[in-house]
């Protein structure tokens, strides 16, 4: 028995790998580098979409693509990628929608003229708005995964 199985490293390679990218690209493309970009969610390429990529394609290469295990994975691939672009960038539209509300919820606070002790007190805090992918970064995420997979197959097999 093996201490770590291909599907399992392949897709924790995918995740660091993408998660990775993410920094990459966003040091490229705003000339600056944020470690916290490292472990948030959203951005290109998807990590979620790559990570189960990778995990499909090792279970593919490695059962089989005909085997009820990659048609398993592959459904469950096929529902986190629905959800990265469909519910999680719906809810990030609706943080963008509610972070408006909050900046005027704000000015209010603010224009309030009150000798009321608890004035200010009220804590109002913006929502994170980049939580879902569209579909390029999903597309991308699944690519980068499944071609992260394929690698570390040719690179597991003279080890196993």
């Amino acid at each position: 028995m093996e201490l770590f199985s291909f599907p399992l490293m392949a897709a924790v390679i995918g995740n660091l790998s993408a998660q990775t990218a993410k920094a990459v690209i966003q040091a490229l493309t705003h000339r600056s580098l944020s470690p916290g970009v490292v472990f948030a969610s959203g951005g290109m390429p998807s990590s979620h979409s790559s990570t189960v990529a990778a995990l499909t394609m090792a279970i593919g290469l490695y059962e089989g693509f005909g085997s009820s295990l990659f048609a398993l994975s592959f459904i469950f691939t096929s529902v986190v990628a629905y959800d990265a672009m469909g519910v999680r960038l719906a809810a990030g539209r609706h943080a963008a929608a509610l972070n408006i509300l909050t900046e005027e919820f704000m000015k209010l606070r603010d224009l309030a003229k009150s000798d009321d002790p608890n004035r200010g007190k009220l804590v109002i805090q913006r929502f994170r708005e980049r939580i879902g992918h569209s579909v390029g970064e999903v597309a991308a995420g699944l690519t980068f995964g499944a071609v992260i997979a394929y690698g570390v197959f040719h690179w597991w097999q003279p080890l196993a």
